[in-house]
């Protein structure tokens, strides 16, 4: 289920209506007790509920910030906010909505089904994507066939 903690997307979309809309909890919960809403299958029927919901999903990356002072005309400190790379990596690729639209592997984009002139409009469409590629098998090829050769011989025991 993408919409974890909520049943489907339309039940997110509410929810995330519900929270940007800057309700109270008071609020939420006079809206939710009406009887047009009690007919919808929600999974949370509180403010406190929604909140709980909300609360279970995976935090984001945690922006930093690092005061600086400037050399020269400027006198007041420059706060500098950032996250850490890795982090950000981390919640890209796990994100569940993303996933589809990430790749790794490099491509090669021509122009025409004859392939006369090669598209290079980003680092995976390069020459170096592909040479990293194909002596990463080569490698990975070798090194699989002396662990092989050595099992075979009796000097390597898995």
């Amino acid at each position: 289920n993408l919409y974890f903690p909520f049943a489907s997307q339309e039940e997110w979309q509410f929810a995330s209506w519900l929270l940007h809309s800057c309700l109270s909890l008071a609020a939420i919960d006079s809206l939710l007790s009406l009887d047009i809403l009690k007919r919808m299958p929600l999974s949370f029927w509180t403010g406190k509920e929604l909140q709980a919901r909300v609360e279970t999903l995976p935090p984001g990356p945690t922006w930093l910030c690092k005061p600086m002072e400037p050399k020269g005309a400027t006198k007041n400190t420059v706060h500098l906010f950032y996250c850490q790379l890795l982090d950000c990596i981390q919640a890209l690729l796990s994100h569940p909505l993303l996933a589809p639209h990430i790749s790794f592997t490099p491509r090669r984009v021509w122009t025409s089904a004859a392939k006369i002139c090669w598209i290079y409009d980003e680092w995976l469409s390069g020459n170096h994507a592909w040479n990293i590629q194909v002596g990463l098998i080569v490698y990975f090829k070798v090194k699989a066939d002396f662990a092989y050769r050595m099992h075979f011989l009796g000097v390597l025991r898995f």
